[in-house]
């Protein structure tokens, strides 16, 4: 009696594993998107000495960029030099107070995730970029 009870507990839990490997063997659909990083190779240095009052001399920032496209991150190499010019002009343009807060530097951020989206809206016809991130933000 207590074998046959063990083979039919076996047997129901093999039955249920059986059912239940449609939903492990999922379409590849249905797994959200991978997010996807390009790194600028070095980092955008300003000269800040201006629109600090002489307070500080460089500003140093390093930039991550985020899409779940690939051809975005593949462009973003290619267009490398374009979008480094766009962010070096960006952050030219700022002044001591956006760049010493964190809101100011969230509103830098936001600026250029729309700068950058443009860039490749012009360039690749596609601006799935979803994310600029300053992975450093110095100032000296």
């Amino acid at each position: 009696m207590h074998r046959s009870l063990l083979n039919l507990l076996a047997l129901t839990l093999l039955s249920l594993s059986l059912f239940s490997l449609p939903t492990w063997a999922e379409d590849d659909e249905s797994a959200p998107p991978q997010a996807l990083y390009y790194k600028f190779p070095e980092p955008i240095t300003i000269n800040f000495q201006r629109q600090s009052k002489k307070e500080m001399r460089l500003l140093q920032v390093k930039v991550a960029l985020m899409s779940y496209d690939q051809d975005i991150i593949n462009n973003a190499s290619r267009n490398l030099p374009m979008l480094h010019d766009s962010l070096r002009t960006l952050f030219t343009e700022q002044t001591m107070e956006s760049v010493s807060t964190v809101t100011g530097r969230k509103g830098i951020q936001s600026t250029a995730l729309s700068t950058l989206k443009t860039n490749f809206k012009e360039e690749t016809g596609k601006d799935s970029l979803e994310a600029v991130y300053f992975t450093s933000f110095i100032m000296q």
